[in-house]
């Protein structure tokens, strides 16, 4: 078992790495980071209780499973996907890593996040923290689960939420 400072520095080193691949719409190769089964789940702004309620008592933004990631980054990738083609541009910025529990096979962790997100000269903010659940696969990490919560008031005036966190 790792020490908690490496665990943490592991961590740390995975989420630079996909926002890499999210900021250079290397989709293909960040959909491999994640497990078969796992869950992406974005909750809905102003959930009363985002980190513990489920996506069959409430509505959420996002709620896929590993076939529905798939599914979204091959409709990302496409160019009939207009609302992100031409791609926008992205910077994810994750900070506050913090490793909440670990156990022989996974890791829980809180995220800190800061998305930018450029589109046709304007430029949206997406803030919030996300829930990691990490599969250690031997001495690599892969994404059991990620929940989203956006620390917003409504998705004004973004409107929407078309680019992964």
């Amino acid at each position: 078992m790792y020490s908690r400072q490496q665990t943490r520095l592991s961590i740390e080193g995975f989420v630079y790495h996909e926002a890499d691949l999210l900021d250079r719409w290397k989709l293909d190769e960040w959909v491999e980071l994640w497990t078969d089964p796992c869950t992406y789940e974005v909750t809905t702004v102003g959930e009363s209780d985002p980190e513990t309620t489920s996506p069959e008592k409430s509505l959420f933004l996002i709620g896929d499973n590993r076939f529905r990631l798939e599914q979204r980054v091959v409709r990302l990738n496409k160019t009939s996907a207009h609302v992100e083609y031409p791609h926008s541009r992205t910077r994810h910025l994750f900070t506050n890593v913090i490793v909440t529990d670990e156990s022989a096979d996974e890791i829980a962790a809180q995220v800190n996040f800061v998305v930018f997100r450029t589109k046709r000269s304007v430029t949206n903010h997406y803030m919030g923290y996300s829930l990691y659940t990490f599969a250690k696969m031997g001495d690599a990490l892969k994404i059991r689960r990620k929940r989203c919560i956006l620390d917003l008031e409504g998705l004004v005036p973004q409107g929407k939420l078309s680019i992964l966190l």
